[in-house]
């Protein structure tokens, strides 16, 4: 599925995709009972992306006064490529 309807997907959008999925594939906690919603996203990338896929190994930690962080590598067909990290506000829904 593109990005962009009409517009070709590139390894650098696949890699910033993932990149902005970390939060939501490391949530540690139940998305009906809190929201954790990420004010910004940050992604290093060591070199440039390449092939039709991206993966993503996130990790989601949490403080008790509403503080989180989401952190992530970045891998494409040929191993890493860079990491990512997202800021989160977290509150009880």
């Amino acid at each position: 599925m593109p990005l962009v309807a009409g517009e070709e997907t590139r390894p650098l959008d696949r890699a910033l995709i993932a990149a902005d999925s970390g939060n939501g594939i490391s949530a540690v906690l139940d998305f009906g009972r809190y929201v954790f919603v990420n004010g910004d996203l940050t992604v290093h990338l060591h070199r440039h992306p390449v092939g039709e896929w991206a993966c993503v190994e996130a990790r989601t930690s949490v403080d008790a006064a509403g503080i989180g962080l989401a952190d992530a590598r970045l891998h494409d067909e040929k191993g890493p490529i860079g990491r990512s990290a997202q800021s989160l506000f977290v509150a009880p829904r």
